[in-house]
């Protein structure tokens, strides 16, 4: 896989997407609206560079529990990667809330708003990204579990 520079994956702009298709992953697959918690995770996930390999020969199907116990490489200071990613984690939910990409339902869940947004996923070099991010979501969605989620990837609230 190719990698975008630094200043890009750290950019709001550019981070609110990849929430934004990690939320559509989660939406498709659980049919509702995505657990305020489960945003702290895709930036870290996604955008570490060590980490996209783990992606590898995966797919769609290959389903959340079945990526862990294949890669527990993951597992290794994944709390200390999203508390480093804090930086670029809120700037990105406000920036999508502020342009209306994701909203939130009178219950704290985070819905998105596709409508309000071009076709963004064929961006240069990015397009890889969102994939991956969609697809971690649509992992999570099939658990539609904020406590078994954190769970399996050893983060303790």
């Amino acid at each position: 896989m190719n990698s975008i520079d630094v200043f890009s994956e750290t950019n709001p702009a550019f981070c609110s997407l990849v929430l934004l298709s990690f939320c559509e992953g989660y939406e498709l697959a659980a049919e509702t609206t995505v657990p305020f918690p489960l945003l702290i995770l895709p930036i870290p996930i996604i955008l570490s560079g060590d980490l996209l390999k783990t992606f590898d020969g995966t797919n769609v199907k290959t389903g959340f529990f079945s990526w862990i116990k294949n890669n527990p490489v993951i597992l290794i200071k994944m709390t200390e990667r999203i508390e480093d990613s804090q930086d670029f984690i809120k700037p990105a939910i406000e920036f999508a809330v502020s342009k209306s990409v994701i909203g939130f339902t009178p219950y704290g869940e985070v819905k998105t708003h596709r409508e309000n947004v071009l076709n963004y996923s064929n961006a240069n070099g990015a397009s890889q990204y969102f994939k991956l991010a969609n697809r971690l979501g649509h992992w999570l969605g099939e658990i539609k579990s904020v406590k078994t989620i954190y769970n399996h990837l050893g983060i303790h609230v």
